[in-house]
């Protein structure tokens, strides 16, 4: 298979755009989709289906995920047979789910919260600022208070419920040893980024671009 992918990038819950910008993806053509209003009572499969909607006019997608752009994009491959999928630091599997995930879907207080305390109460603001540079915790930071708000909700109280579980012979994995979100022990067939935490999309985009250019040249030789 030699045809150039297309990609289509989707952020992680607290972030946007702007979470793929130390990423080197010249030579491909890059769609952002960025994220919609939810509907009610929309569940994840659904709301996957509607984000996918400019991937399905793509010859050859390959939708790339952070977190719970990650389970998104894991879902897509349950109903779009042509995609292939690129996870960074996100799950593929109820399996793959983190303790906090459990614990969310279990007892989901999280739906009774003000949507200013589940801001503060987001790992950006409980470590980010002992673990990362200045510059980068005001990049995520500003990232995070541009959320829409019904999204933000949304996305706290799905994650944890997700139950998708995508087709792993069209899924890269990409996750960090030191990723607390989702402890990388829990997580299955993976290329390790030595040291990668949950934001290393952002934190380690030289060699994240690395491993996302090396799937494509796999799946897609000399495509560019």
């Amino acid at each position: 298979m030699s045809s150039k992918p297309s990609l289509f990038l989707i952020s992680g819950l607290g972030a946007d755009s702007r979470a793929f910008d130390r990423l080197d993806l010249d030579g491909y053509e890059v769609t952002h989709l960025n994220w919609l209003i939810p509907e009610r009572g929309e569940t994840m499969n659904r709301y996957a289906q509607r984000l996918s909607e400019p991937v399905r006019q793509a010859e050859h997608p390959v939708v790339i995920g952070v977190s719970l752009g990650g389970m998104l994009a894991s879902e897509m491959t349950t109903f779009l047979p042509d995609i292939r999928a690129i996870l960074i630091s996100s799950i593929k599997s109820p399996e793959e789910r983190s303790l906090i995930l459990k614990a969310g879907r279990v007892f989901p207080i999280q739906g009774l919260m003000p949507i200013s305390v589940m801001k503060r109460m987001s790992f950006l603001w409980t470590y980010a600022k002992r673990k990362y540079p200045p510059e980068d915790v005001k990049h995520m930071i500003d990232m995070f208070h541009s959320i829409d708000n019904r999204f933000l909700r949304w996305g706290m109280m799905n994650a944890p419920r997700w139950k998708g579980r995508g087709d792993s012979s069209r899924i890269a994995h990409i996750h960090g040893d030191r990723d607390l979100m989702f402890p990388i022990g829990r997580i299955r067939g993976c290329d390790v980024v030595e040291g990668g935490t949950h934001l290393m999309v952002y934190q380690r985009g030289e060699e994240v671009t690395r491993l996302i250019r090396s799937r494509l040249e796999q799946w897609y030789p000399n495509s560019l």
